[in-house]
């Protein structure tokens, strides 16, 4: 919560409903749920690979080291959160659906043939043509490279980029913290 890494100190603990791994600073502000912290270990496991050369000339074996991770408590799912590429100074531009069904109906092209050409779904490039649909920044670099067109303008307002302190906003700062009554 307080943003510091406390290596293998990290214990499990419950706050304000959620649980997270905590230093033991931080631990005070909920109840532990497991009272052994968290270690992390890494081993090398050798992992060999034996598949057929084409034209029959033999085996071929490859030797691979591959690292794991062997923690002393269930090991959680961890969920990559996707950035966008598009610029803070870039939007996608407002009738993006007009835009894109115009430059596809004067080239010709059926909604089902562009699907096609781009590699994606017909029902979901409708829905992009009616607004429906926000796009993702690599549909957007696809329909732009296919319809030689550009579906981004300048942001005429700058993105909020929040306090100009060099301290970066942690857990900690957010959540209500209680102290325990003892």
């Amino acid at each position: 919560m307080c943003g510091t890494f406390a290596g293998p100190d990290l214990s499990e603990c419950e706050v304000d409903g959620v649980i997270m791994l905590v230093c033991p600073k931080c631990s005070k502000f909920g109840d532990k749920i497991s009272e052994k912290p968290m270690h992390v270990y890494e081993d090398e496991t050798e992992v060999t690979f034996v598949k057929d050369k084409p034209g029959g000339k033999g085996p071929s074996v490859s030797h691979v080291k591959v690292k794991t991770g062997v923690t002393d408590t269930t090991p959680q799912q961890t969920r990559r959160f996707r950035r966008d590429a598009l610029s803070a100074d870039k939007v996608l531009i407002d009738d993006f659906g007009g835009v894109i069904k115009e430059a596809r109906k004067a080239r010709g092209w059926s909604l089902e043939q562009f699907a096609q050409m781009i590699n994606e779904k017909a029902s979901l490039l409708q829905k992009l043509e009616k607004n429906e649909f926000n796009p993702t920044d690599s549909l957007i670099t696809k329909i732009e490279r296919k319809l030689d067109l550009s579906l981004r303008e300048e942001a005429s307002t700058p993105y909020y980029t929040g306090p100009s302190s060099k301290k970066e906003t942690t857990l900690g700062d957010v959540v209500k913290l209680k102290k325990k009554k003892k």
